[in-house]
């Protein structure tokens, strides 16, 4: 083979691979600083939220029964969430749901501005000393809650009004067992026999 001849193969053959490593760097340049589908996804939440003007309900969960998986009909149920109060001063008057007979409000309801109240269940860690609390109680339950299911809980505040909220059972804060380690009862968890 002859040098000129050489040349044109060399040159044939590095055509497609410039061709190819253009394509790339223009395929990945397309994809440079543009929004992607997952740029404004957010981690799940929990529980549910909810805003009436300037009030915002967050992240509210019934928390997780202290007995079983589910509460029966009858039973009672406290709320967990937070309350941000970005506007005027306002106050909590009134919680409800039609999932229950009646709902108990204690301790603080006070909402001045710029401030959060926290609700937690019998389960949680005490308050620190910058949170307040109030004590949110679902009574009577009409049926079965189970996981899965949500509640509609209404929120009625002095100023802002209201904002009904669909609530679910909250994460098992209890820790599970270990794999192959004694359960409660004295079975293995796992299923190592």
């Amino acid at each position: 083979m002859s040098r000129p001849q050489h040349l044109k193969a060399v040159r044939l053959r590095l055509i497609p691979a410039a061709l190819g490593l253009g394509a790339v760097v223009a395929l990945a340049g397309c994809s440079a600083g543009q929004v992607t589908e997952t740029d404004t996804q957010v981690a799940a939440v929990n529980g549910g939220s909810g805003d009436a003007k300037q009030v915002a309900v967050r992240n509210a969960t019934l928390a997780f029964p202290t007995e079983g998986a589910f509460y029966r009909a009858g039973s009672s149920a406290p709320l967990e969430l937070v309350l941000s109060n970005e506007g005027p001063n306002d106050k909590l008057v009134q919680v409800s749901s039609p999932y229950a007979a009646s709902a108990q409000v204690s301790g603080t309801t006070d909402l001045p501005s710029h401030t959060a109240l926290h609700a937690t269940g019998p389960s949680a860690q005490p308050a620190s000393a910058d949170q307040r609390k109030v004590q949110i109680t679902l009574n009577g339950f009409k049926q079965d809650i189970t996981p899965g299911v949500t509640v509609p809980v209404t929120f009625v505040f002095a100023q802002a009004g209201q904002v009904t909220v669909q609530v679910p059972i909250g994460s098992d804060h209890n820790p599970r067992p270990e794999h192959g380690s004694p359960a409660p009862g004295g079975h293995q968890a796992g299923g190592g026999h």
